[in-house]
């Protein structure tokens, strides 16, 4: 832990803005315990959804092991086991291939899916996809968005869908996309300049990704780049009322998944570059560190390219992205897992 140790005498807080970064003690710390491995089949594993049942989902694109496993969703049994529920995605038309990325439940009971194209090979052509449930079991999955840039984070509030797209096809700017779920009632969206326009909540410098939606419908986006968090409110018709960035630092610089907890007032945030995950409290804009570790393979639940956060049975956890070679994560190894840690 000496490059913790270095960070922590370097500084203990920093305010930017009113806003601040709490860099606990080494002992303040909380690490890590496996939750998961997911086993060899099961590589790029992203974004957790709980059902109405309390029952936990995962979404496996497995990028580099496709054509040999495919895509799933997995679901996890009462002693954390996980099994494949779904493995029948519709694959693209041009590419034959489909990549689940963020996953989360509607009111309906229906799982709604970002389907992100450009992991394989193909701009301006992913999707959200819709798995069908009826007693808890999948019926059948169906297309209901076409030609999204870079789906990828995905939440839903009442009948309100939102959609974080990473990249636009301009390379410079990116988005959120918000749908009402009446508007899949007939034939899916195939996405134009003027659908665009009308679905459009914000734009942002490229990278837009996590995102997260509280008790009373605002909305939370991070950038994957920065690290920056702004914050959405909307009017009773689900229009922008008012849009703020409560969270900028250049002590933060990357936020991938996002998940809010109503407990704990808090974003938890998972920081795929340095492999951390850190707490914003949202009362006192703090952003807690809660734990930070250098390269390894995620066997022990150590983080490995951590990309997803949610509370679960009290604890949270962390899915392990492990897929692309960066600061921390020095190589792409075998294990495919999820951390926990006990709040």
């Amino acid at each position: 832990m000496k490059y913790l140790i270095i960070i922590v005498t370097f500084i203990s807080s920093f305010r930017l803005a009113a806003q601040e970064i709490k860099l606990n003690n080494e002992s303040e710390l909380i690490k890590p315990t496996l939750f998961a491995n997911l086993g060899e089949s099961c590589s790029t594993p992203d974004g957790m959804a709980i059902d109405k049942f309390g029952n936990l989902f995962l979404a496996v694109t497995n990028l580099a092991s496709f054509e040999e496993h495919g895509s799933k969703i997995l679901i996890f049994d009462d002693n954390d086991k996980p099994s494949t529920w779904f493995d029948q995605l519709p694959l693209h038309p041009i590419t034959k291939k489909v990549h689940p990325m963020g996953i989360a439940f509607g009111p309906d009971g229906n799982l709604y899916i970002a389907d992100n194209q450009n992991f394989a090979g193909q701009l301006n052509q992913s999707r959200i996809l819709r798995i069908v449930v009826q007693n808890g079991k999948p019926i059948k999955a169906e297309v209901i968005v076409e030609g999204l840039g870079f789906s990828n984070g995905i939440r839903l509030y009442k009948n309100h869908l939102y959609v974080t797209d990473f990249m636009f096809e301009n390379g410079k700017e990116s988005g959120i996309y918000g749908f009402n779920l009446e508007d899949f009632s007939d034939n899916k969206i195939i996405m134009n300049d003027q659908d665009r326009q009308k679905h459009l909540i914000g734009t942002f410098p490229v990278g837009i990704d996590g995102i997260a939606i509280d008790e009373t419908g605002n909305l939370y986006a991070g950038n994957f780049y920065s690290g920056t968090i702004t914050k959405f409110e909307f009017t009773n018709e689900r229009t922008v009322k008012s849009r703020n960035i409560i969270f900028q630092s250049n002590l933060f610089n990357c936020a991938d998944g996002m998940y809010y907890d109503k407990t704990r007032n808090s974003i938890f945030i998972a920081n795929l570059n340095n492999n951390s995950v850190h707490q914003l409290d949202l009362g006192t804009k703090t952003l807690n560190l809660l734990w930070i570790n250098n390269n390894n393979n995620g066997s022990t639940g150590l983080l490995d390219n951590p990309c997803e956060t949610i509370i679960y049975k009290g604890n949270l956890l962390v899915v392990n992205f492990d897929t692309f070679e960066g600061p921390k994560n020095l190589e792409v190894d075998t294990y495919n897992t999820i951390s926990k840690f006990k709040l």
